[in-house]
């Protein structure tokens, strides 16, 4: 095996894993400085329901 190739194979997996660890670390602060949800607040009232007509059935179509 060339002695070039070797140490390139060991910088790759090197730079591939500080890759990972960097990726893991920007994952990890992202969710620990995103907002959370607020939670909806209880509801202790019904909403009031808007009076509506009641429906006049229609006269029969003619055949």
């Amino acid at each position: 095996m060339d002695r070039d190739q070797d140490i390139d194979e060991g910088f790759g997996s090197a730079l591939r894993r500080s890759y990972g660890r960097m990726a893991w670390w920007i994952v990890r602060l992202n969710r620990v400085f995103e907002p959370s949800r607020m939670a909806d607040p209880p509801r202790t009232d019904l909403p009031s329901r808007t009076a509506v007509s009641p429906r006049r059935p229609l006269p029969p179509r003619p055949g």
